[in-house]
């Protein structure tokens, strides 16, 4: 049974050591998702500048394995020239000429390659949206976005999930997405 945990609630417990294992056996297709878990989630986490939600089960030994995992933080999002003034004042939900708005990020979403059948990208997307909502619901927020690779299926998976393209980001290598909440 697939389980769900905040990485802020095992730093510094006893179960520390073995979801620490179970992070270092992860394994995803996107060495960048891979290598975030890996190296950097849980400074972040501990020094409060992002919060990663963990995605769990046992195998038949009682490891702890981890199926996916994502990570949210508040980021600024930079209006480029191509984003048109109506979109602009939709985000926003004033003005039209304003050059960025704070946003959730969802900075990283990804599932183990070798248990990619237990746990579906869409769960894994609805659970994050879960999370933003409830946040939006205390602190307020019109928007949560991601930066993802110029790829169909990718792209398509977003789109099919309530995302909009909205521009290429910084340098262009990635493409910026956006969900009204």
């Amino acid at each position: 049974m697939v389980k769900k945990t905040p990485l802020k609630e095992i730093i510094g417990t006893e179960d520390e050591l073995d979801f620490l294992k179970a992070i270092e056996k992860f394994d995803c297709q996107d060495k960048d998702v891979e290598n975030f878990l890996h190296k950097q989630a849980i400074e972040l986490d501990r020094r409060r500048k992002s919060r990663t939600y963990l995605f769990f089960d046992e195998d038949d030994s009682g490891e702890i394995i981890i199926l996916g995992y994502f990570t949210l933080t508040m980021k600024n999002l930079p209006f480029r020239d191509c984003v048109s003034k109506t979109t602009i004042k939709k985000i926003d939900g004033f003005f039209k000429d304003v050059n960025s708005t704070e946003a959730v990020l969802i900075g990283q979403i990804g599932k183990s390659f070798f248990y990619k059948d237990r746990l579906s990208g869409k769960s894994l997307l609805d659970m994050a949206i879960e999370v933003v909502y409830a946040s939006s619901d205390l602190i307020g927020g019109r928007v949560v976005f991601l930066e993802c690779s110029n790829n169909e299926k990718i792209v398509k998976f977003y789109q099919d999930n309530g995302f909009l393209f909205l521009q290429n980001s910084d340098g262009g290598k990635y493409l910026q997405m956006i969900r009204y909440l």
